[in-house]
């Protein structure tokens, strides 16, 4: 996932800083680690990358003993910026082993491991240690000292702490464009449930939207702004943006996935594949220029699976199938099982062919998706590594509930629904150990989508029931939506299906089409131009026309209780 994305959602510890405040050392044991400690085995093994041309990108000096050493140091800062976490990390690599006292090229490679995986956690340790001797050693300029206090105070304390170091850069250096970056981002606020903008982000877009018009040639304002408003109700202000940012570097992978994560929010699916396409083509040239496997290339893997989400959005559910399946037989590094590319195929990519046939939902699709999921003896040898396996447990549940559904068994139906009830409250109990092994983000993602599958399960078993449940199927329906948020992280939907689309549904089944109307135009609003729901709404409306005026909804009260909809025992921000 992107570096700049992740600063702050992520903490890690650091030794103290101050020397006075430690016992004294064993002269022995007090050498500071070396290079190889720092720099993980997934780079240090890979041939020297490559250096890529960034059309108006960072240019700056660069503290460094020799050329070489400056140069993979920008690379690596520019990569940063650009959300490449393990490119930057070759680069910074790179210009460590060139110059070991490079004070950015320090900073450069513990930024892009401050996502605790267990792979990186010992190196990240290291560099860190390593980055506090050049400090205390006076290494590097003022700019680039106060670079790496800001890098620690957000160790220390967190997005806050980082963002103030950042904004004194900033008051104390006005041309420095990456202050201004960073403190935006770590000062970010994000967006409410509702959707409103939080006063902190306007602050922070109000902040990166001047630096556009101060360097409107330069794509790390563009960029940056993008990222923090990926995750915003509406795209559409920011789409020609998107697109300037793919024209200024043509052929910079990231950007182009950026790009598409933009179209297919704004509904443009065919551009938003297009872009998908040119990503992971980018991304596999690299990959086979570098001797780089999926292991090491989780982007790859995250653009070929939201260019299948674009292909069903659009309603192409052959070829969106055919290349699920492709993705989905990737093969896993039984050696890297907590790399991040292994981690992406058996939380997502494994999945996708099961959630495609779901978003179909033609005859015989459950029990194709049932079929497509990994059995556990495919899967076993890393489940010691990851709790990747709750989710495709859970999945798996709910399919068996849906088949138990379509064969009107509804008493065993209720049984299952109940599993995946039980199973998702077990799941939320495992939300510290998913922190500590560095797939809190993958949990989360996984636990609220199986939450929305029980809401939506619950819902069609009440309209499948006596007609006077009926009108609790709205209520779960109504859940289900609400519960349905913008992926975040440009990562794609775990669930296709806009689950306002049920509410629609429901008010056909009781004979109220223009409430229909209004239900899948907010399906439309929440995935735009989504082809399924455009022909629902096309049907809805059809009936409307020799339909009178719906009836004033009278809704059942029952079920609306959060307790009784799970969400609080569910709700993962309750969990201890």
């Amino acid at each position: 996932m992107p570096t700049l994305l992740t600063l702050a959602l992520l903490f890690c510890c650091l030794l103290p800083l101050a020397a006075q405040d430690q016992p004294k050392p064993d002269p022995e044991k007090s050498a500071i680690p070396s290079i190889a400690d720092s720099i993980p085995k997934a780079v240090s093994e890979k041939i020297t990358p490559s250096i890529f041309t960034f059309h108006k990108g960072l240019v700056t000096a660069v503290s460094a003993a020799n050329e070489t050493a400056q140069i993979h140091t920008l690379q690596g800062i520019n990569h940063l910026h650009g959300g490449w976490e393990f490119e930057a990390r070759r680069h910074f690599a790179a210009a460590i082993q060139s110059d070991p006292d490079c004070l950015m090229a320090h900073w450069g490679l513990v930024m892009t491991m401050l996502s605790s995986t267990p792979e990186t956690d010992p190196h990240r340790l290291a560099a860190t240690e390593r980055l506090i001797h050049l400090i205390t050693e006076n290494h590097g300029t003022e700019i680039e000292r106060g670079f790496a206090y800001a890098l620690i105070k957000y160790i220390e304390e967190g997005p806050k702490g980082a963002e103030t170091a950042f904004r004194k850069i900033e008051e104390k250096f006005p041309n420095d464009i990456q202050a201004t970056i960073f403190a935006s981002l770590f000062g970010r606020g994000g967006y409410s449930d509702t959707g409103d903008i939080t006063p902190s982000q306007a602050e922070a877009e109000k902040k990166l939207s001047d630096l556009i018009e101060r360097y409107p040639e330069s794509a790390l304002p563009i960029h940056a702004l993008l990222v923090i408003r990926a995750e915003a109700p509406d795209l559409q202000p920011s789409l020609e943006l998107a697109r300037k940012l793919c024209q200024l570097v043509p052929d910079y992978a990231p950007y182009f996935h950026l790009l598409g994560h933009y179209e297919w929010r704004c509904g443009e699916h065919t551009k938003a594949s297009s872009a998908f396409s040119r990503a992971a083509s980018l991304y596999s040239i690299w990959m086979k220029e570098n001797k780089i496997t999926p292991a090491d290339c989780p982007e790859w893997i995250r653009a070929e699976s939201y260019r299948v989400v674009a292909l069903a959005s659009k309603g192409d559910f052959d070829n969106a199938i055919a290349s699920a399946e492709k993705i989905a037989r990737s093969t896993l590094d039984p050696n890297r099982p907590s790399a991040p590319g292994t981690r992406l195929l058996l939380w997502d990519a494994k999945t996708l062919p099961a959630r495609v046939f779901m978003r179909r939902n033609a005859p015989g699709d459950t029990a194709k998706a049932l079929a497509s999921l990994p059995t556990p003896k495919e899967t076993e040898a890393f489940r010691e590594h990851s709790l990747f396996y709750w989710w495709i447990d859970g999945m798996r549940i709910a399919l068996d509930a849906k088949t138990l559904l379509e064969a009107k068994n509804i008493e065993k139906t209720t049984q299952a629904i109940e599993a995946l009830s039980f199973h998702g409250e077990t799941m939320s109990k495992r939300r510290v150990a998913a922190s500590s092994i560095g797939e809190y983000h993958d949990w989360r993602r996984s636990f609220f989508s199986l939450e929305i599958l029980a809401a939506e399960l619950r819902g069609h078993l009440a309209l499948a029931g006596p007609e006077k449940g009926h009108g609790s199927a709205f209520n779960w329906f109504r859940a289900a939506s609400d519960r349905q948020r913008p992926a975040t992280m440009l990562n794609p939907p775990l669930i296709l299906s806009p689950m306002a689309t049920h509410l629609g549904d429901y008010y056909i089944a009781i004979n109220k089409p223009n409430k229909a109307v209004k239900a899948y135009t907010e399906a439309l609003n929440a995935f735009p131009n989504d082809q399924q729901t455009l022909d629902l709404i096309e049907k809805a409306r059809e009936l409307a026309l020799t339909h009178p005026p719906d009836e004033p909804e009278k809704l059942d009260p029952e079920n609306l209780d959060p307790e009784n909809l799970d969400l609080e025992n569910l709700n993962p921000e309750n969990q201890e």
